[in-house]
């Protein structure tokens, strides 16, 4: 469309060079040197991907200076830059809707009819001078509403780019529903969108603003089951009107002709909202789901479902991919799991099955009333603790489950702590948010972050007392470890506890010690997203 503005300049340069006037073809001159320089920097600029370069403003800003060098209408060159103003119309039509290509359509020739004076001196202008803002009042509109289809091609176009730049079939399904949902809810003004995807592992998806996409779970899926159930796979429904009186109609998806609804899928739709749609999702013919879009004041229309249509139609391969590679991660995941459970259960639990009855032996021989049976009956009840919990791991393992997520995160920890205090006589206190729940790696994490700061202190210090101390702020859970200074122990040297470090990096944290004149502190700080369950 520049280039053809540009055409259009060029042209009016060599037409104005042979002007008999010397004051006006030079004004005119320069007025257009000067839009085909501004046209050429505009045009290497989009070129260049600016955004700003698909503005409406800018084919406003063609018409004004296109309608300035047709001035007067009876210059042998005024039908050129008259005609050329539609091309103006056509680009903000693009950019913009049909509505700003009209509007533009019509200011343009009421501005020429002004400009004119026809009113005064309608017999002093040749016919063909007042037939052009008339010729642009009719194929200004035409124009702009022949480019819709175009329009909204181009933008299904940039909404797709935009989705493959952020899109990873590794990062897994979920990363590419809320991408994916995100942007439609920019586009349209989305107040909740719904996905379900009948893939491997079916799930729904529910996008809120500033909440994004999430799984849903618990007692709220068999509800959303419901509702999706009762829509049928054949139809895309449309609730047009007010929450009191809206209508829901029902268009078949193949045929493109109306369909009676079913009462459960008026009530489906109600559910959305007065202003939603419904489209059925498929993949080779068979259903993959649904996709429910909602908004708070402006009614779809039927023109939207196939511009969705035809984005879907480009997403779902995408999504199918990203779904099925997240269901064969987790089948080779749970694979690997049973091989090592099976080579623990031969190579680490007959070890610990020999020490128990090793130390069964020895405090048999040693009877009670040895000095030494107390200290043997508690090491052996460490050892038959640790043989219970690596008979757990190694059975979740078997099993293809990871049994070694803790469920109760602050109660492992505590019964870790335990341990320690009973072996090696080191006190230790623990301070944790009650309603803290860890992911479960996050939750593994924390307590080697733990095992390792106690084992330090214990190697390095003479610290007879740690404090442990995890808590959540607004970004970050926050663990600390605290050890005191033994008498007469000097500050100790900065140090970095890589194996914490190492830890905490893997979640996309971080780690600081400070010294302080009673203690010193470990501060582990893990991203809340990353972190918390």
């Amino acid at each position: 469309m520049r280039a053809l503005l540009a055409v259009v300049g060029a042209i009016g340069i060599l037409g104005l060079a042979r002007g008999q006037d010397a004051a006006q073809p030079l004004v005119l001159l320069i007025a257009t040197w000067a839009y085909l320089l501004w046209s050429a920097v505009l045009m290497v600029k989009t070129l260049g991907g600016w955004r700003r370069a698909s503005s409406p403003v800018w084919p406003w800003v063609d018409a004004a200076v296109l309608l300035y060098l047709s001035q007067p209408l009876s210059s042998p060159l005024a039908p050129l830059f008259g005609a050329a103003t539609v091309l103006p119309v056509v680009a903000v039509a693009l950019l913009g809707g049909a509505r700003h290509g009209v509007a533009l359509a019509v200011v343009s020739a009421a501005t020429m009819l002004v400009l004119t004076g026809w009113h005064r001196n309608v017999g002093e202008l040749p016919p063909w001078s007042l037939g052009i803002p008339f010729l642009l009042l009719a194929l200004g509109p035409a124009a702009a509403l022949l480019v819709q289809p175009s329009r909204e091609l181009r933008q299904r176009v940039q909404l797709l780019e935009r989705f493959n730049e952020r899109s990873d079939p590794r990062q897994g399904l979920p990363h590419h529903v809320d991408v994916l949902l995100g942007l439609l809810a920019a586009r349209l003004s989305l107040s909740l969108a719904v996905l379900s995807m009948h893939g491997p592992e079916p799930r729904i998806f529910l996008w809120r603003p500033g909440v994004g996409a999430q799984p849903i779970e618990g007692a709220d899926l068999q509800v959303w089951r419901d509702r999706l159930g009762a829509l049928s796979a054949e139809c895309d429904y449309l609730s047009q009107g007010e929450q009191v009186a809206a209508a829901v109609t029902a268009f078949d998806s193949v045929q493109a002709s109306q369909r009676p609804v079913a009462e459960p899928a008026r009530h489906a739709m109600m559910a959305l909202g007065p202003h939603a749609l419904a489209l059925p999702l498929q993949s080779y013919g068979q259903p993959l789901g649904h996709l429910c879009l909602a908004r708070t004041q402006l009614d779809f229309d039927r023109d939207d479902l196939p511009w969705l249509q035809g984005l879907m139609r480009e997403v779902l391969p995408l999504l199918e991919r990203s779904d099925l590679l997240e269901q064969l991660q987790r089948e080779s995941a749970a694979s690997e799991r049973e091989r090592i459970g099976r080579d623990l259960h031969d190579s680490a639990v007959q070890p610990y099955i020999g020490l128990k009855y090793g130390l069964e032996a020895l405090a048999r021989r040693a009877g009670p009333d040895n000095a030494v049976w107390p200290d043997i009956q508690r090491i052996l009840k460490i050892a038959n603790d640790e043989l219970q919990i690596l008979r757990d791991v190694v059975g979740g393992l078997r099993s293809g489950h990871d049994a070694a997520e803790p469920s109760a995160p602050l109660a492992a920890l505590q019964r870790q702590t335990a341990r320690f205090e009973a072996l090696y006589g080191l006190k230790v206190h623990v301070f944790a948010s009650q309603a803290l729940h860890l992911r479960g790696a996050a939750a593994k994490a924390m307590l080697h972050m733990v095992n390792e700061a106690l084992t330090n202190v214990r190697r390095h210090t003479s610290a007879t007392t740690v404090t442990v101390l995890i808590d959540a702020d607004l970004t970050h859970v926050v663990m600390r470890l605290r050890n005191d200074h033994g008498p007469g122990e000097r500050l100790p040297q900065d140090f970095v506890p890589r194996s914490i470090t190492e830890r905490a990096t893997q979640f996309r944290g971080s780690v600081s010690v400070s010294h302080e004149q009673d203690f010193t502190e470990v501060a582990v700080r893990l991203p809340l997203l990353g972190a918390i369950g």
